[in-house]
C-alpha cells in the first residue's frame, strides 16, 4: 500500500516548487492535493513581482474575477450599482481565495484591477449616467471603488498579512495618480489591526503624500516585530514617522533606506542606532550625514551587522561620523560607492580597520581613484578577503592585490580606470603571483582603456594561473562597455584558442 505524505511534508515541498504551471498540474491529482495546492497558489497573484508582459499581466488579472466572486450581497449590489458587469463573476467559490492572502504588493492589485476592470463595465448604465463626466472620470471611480471593496475583503478574509509593500505613483495605472487616500485608509477598517499584527516586511517607497501619513502612524503602533524595511525618504513629516516606526521594532535585521531630498535625518540615524543589536544588512542611499550629533553616550557596536551597503551619503567625512565608522565590528561584507569628489577616506578606512579580518567581501567605486590609505586598509586588515572588487584601479594597485597573499581570495574584479595601460606587460605581471584559491577574474573595460593584449600573453597568463595545483572550475570575465563592443579591441579566434586549451570559461557582459 502506498505511503501517504503528510500534510507538513506536502506544504514543504510545495512551497518550494518554482514554475506556477506545475502548482496549477499538482491540484489535479488529487481531493487532498489541491487543497493543499490551493493556498499555495492563491498566495501568488498579490505576493509576486507582476510581470511586464501584457499577454501574461491580463491572464493573472483574472484573479480580481474570483475576488468578486467571494464578496458578499451588499458589496455586489454596490458595484452593480456602480455599472459593474458581475455576470462573468457568480456568487459563492468552492475556496475562501482571500483568505489565502498573506502577502500584499499594492501595485499588483492596482495593475490587475485596471487590465481587467474594461472586461466588466456596463456600456448600457455608463451611457445613462454619464452626464457631465468623461468616460476616463468614470473609469477612476470605477477603479478607486473596487480597490477600496477588493482590500476590504482581503482585511476581513485573512488571518494574516506578513509582507506589505506599496511603491511610487510612477508605477501604477493613470487610474491611480491619487491613490493615497485610498492606501492610507486601510487601517480604518474593521479588523487591520489583527490582520497587520504580524507584518514581518514592509517596503514603501511612495513619494511625499499626506494622505498615506495615517498608515504610518498605525503601523508604528501596531507592528513591532517587522524584519525586513525598504523604506524612501521624502519630506520631513514622513522622515519623523518612518524613524518612529524603525525605532519601535524589536528585532529588525534588514533596513534598506533612500533618500530623495537634501535635509535633516537625525532621527533616522538614532533609529538606526537603536537596532543595533539586530540589524543584519543596513543599506543607505543618498543620505546626508551633515547633521549627525552623536548623543554624549557612545554609541557602542553594531553587535549582529554584517553586510553594509552606502551610496553617495554625503558628510560622512564629519569628525563624529567616525564614532559610527569604529561600531561596526562584525562586518563581512562592505560596498561603498561615490561618485563625486571629496569621500570620506577616514570614514571609509576606520571600517576597514574594525572589521578587520571579519571582512570577506569588499566592493569600492570611488570617483577617480582609490587613494593610498584606502588602499593600504585592504592589503594591511582585510586578509580573509574572499570577493573583492576595487574600481579606477592604477596597474601598480593591481599587481600589490596579486602579490598580497589573499589566500582565500575567490573573485576579483577591477578596471583601471582611464589610465593608459600595457595589458600585456600586466597581464605576465598578474601570473607571477596569482593566489591558488583565485576562481574569477573579472576585467572590466571602458571604451578609453580597451585592455588590448595578445594571445601569447594571455597564455602567459593561464600558464601562471592554471598550474599544477591550481587546476578547477577557474571564469574569466572581460566585461565591455556598450561603446567599445561596437568597436576596437575584440577576442580572435586565437584568444578563444588559449581560453579553450585551458579549460577555462569566457564570458562577455555589459556594464
Amino acid at each position: 500500500m502506498a505511503t501517504k505524505i503528510s500534510t507538513e511534508l506536502l506544504i514543504m515541498i510545495l512551497n518550494n516548487v518554482q514554475s506556477t504551471q506545475d502548482l496549477y498540474s499538482s491540484f489535479l491529482v488529487n481531493r487532498f492535493w489541491c487543497k493543499v495546492t490551493v493556498p499555495i497558489l492563491w498566495e501568488l497573484p498579490l505576493g509576486q513581482e507582476c510581470c511586464t508582459d501584457d499577454k501574461k499581466l491580463r491572464k493573472k488579472a483574472l484573479c480580481i474575477r474570483t475576488y468578486i466572486s467571494c464578496m458578499n450581497t451588499h458589496t455586489r449590489t454596490l458595484l452593480t450599482q456602480n455599472g459593474l458587469d458581475l455576470s462573468s463573476s457568480p456568487p459563492q467559490t468552492t475556496f475562501d481565495y482571500p483568505s489565502f492572502t498573506h502577502k500584499f504588493i499594492v501595485n499588483n492589485l492596482v495593475n490587475f484591477i485596471s487590465k481587467y476592470l474594461p472586461q466588466i463595465i456596463d456600456p448600457d448604465q455608463d451611457n445613462c449616467n454619464i452626464g457631465d463626466e468623461t468616460y476616463e472620470e468614470i473609469v477612476i471611480n470605477k477603479s478607486r471603488i473596487l480597490f477600496s471593496e477588493i482590500c476590504k475583503l482581503i482585511i476581513d478574509h485573512c488571518t494574516y498579512l506578513d509582507s506589505f509593500e506599496m511603491t511610487g505613483a510612477k508605477c501604477f495605472s493613470r487610474n491611480f495618480l491619487d491613490y493615497g487616500d485610498l492606501i492610507g485608509s486601510i487601517f480604518k477598517l474593521s479588523g487591520a489591526s489583527k490582520v497587520f499584527k504580524k507584518l514581518e516586511s514592509f517596503t514603501s517607497t511612495i513619494e511625499n503624500n499626506e494622505q498615506i501619513y495615517p498608515l504610518y502612524e498605525s503601523l508604528k503602533l501596531i507592528c513591532d516585530n517587522i524584519l525586513n524595511m525598504d523604506l524612501k525618504l521624502d519630506l520631513y513629516f514622513q522622515v519623523q514617522l518612518l524613524a518612529e516606526l524603525i525605532s519601535a521594532q524589536k528585532r529588525l535585521e534588514n533596513l534598506s533606506i533612500g533618500a530623495k531630498y537634501y535635509q535633516d535625518y537625525n532621527s533616522i540615524f538614532r533609529a538606526i542606532i537603536s537596532q543595533k543589536e539586530t540589524l543584519k544588512c543596513l543599506r543607505l542611499n543618498f543620505l546626508i550625514f551633515h547633521h549627525f550629533e552623536r548623543k554624549s553616550s557612545p554609541i557602542g557596536r553594531f553587535t549582529s551587522l554584517q553586510e553594509l551597503y552606502i551610496e553617495d551619503c554625503h558628510g560622512l567625512h564629519k569628525w563624529n561620523c567616525l564614532s559610527l565608522a569604529a561600531a561596526f565590528t562584525q562586518l563581512s561584507s562592505f560596498h561603498f560607492i561615490y561618485t563625486y569628489k571629496g569621500y570620506p577616506q577616514k570614514f571609509i578606512v576606520k571600517i576597514l580597520e574594525t572589521a578587520n579580518e571579519n571582512l570577506r567581501n569588499i566592493r569600492l567605486s570611488l570617483y577617480d581613484t582609490i587613494p593610498f590609505d584606502i588602499f593600504s586598509a585592504i592589503l594591511n586588515y582585510c586578509t580573509n578577503i574572499t570577493e573583492l572588487t576595487l574600481l579606477n584601479l592604477s596597474s601598480e594597485q593591481v599587481i600589490a592585490i596579486f602579490n598580497n597573499n589573499f589566500n582565500e581570495l575567490r573573485n576579483f574584479s577591477f578596471d583601471c580606470g582611464m589610465e593608459r595601460i600595457d595589458a600585456d606587460k600586466l597581464l605576465c605581471q598578474m601570473a607571477k603571483n596569482v593566489p591558488e584559491s583565485l576562481e574569477t577574474i573579472e576585467i572590466r573595460m571602458n571604451y578609453y582603456n580597451p585592455w588590448i593584449f595578445s594571445a601569447d600573453d594571455l597564455r602567459k597568463f593561464f600558464e601562471g594561473w592554471c598550474r599544477k595545483g591550481r587546476e578547477g572550475n577557474k571564469k574569466i570575465i572581460v566585461k565591455r562597455s556598450e561603446q567599445l563592443r561596437r568597436s576596437r579591441f575584440k577576442l580572435s579566434d586565437e584568444h578563444f584558442k588559449v581560453i579553450k586549451e585551458y579549460g577555462l570559461k569566457s564570458l562577455y557582459l555589459m556594464n
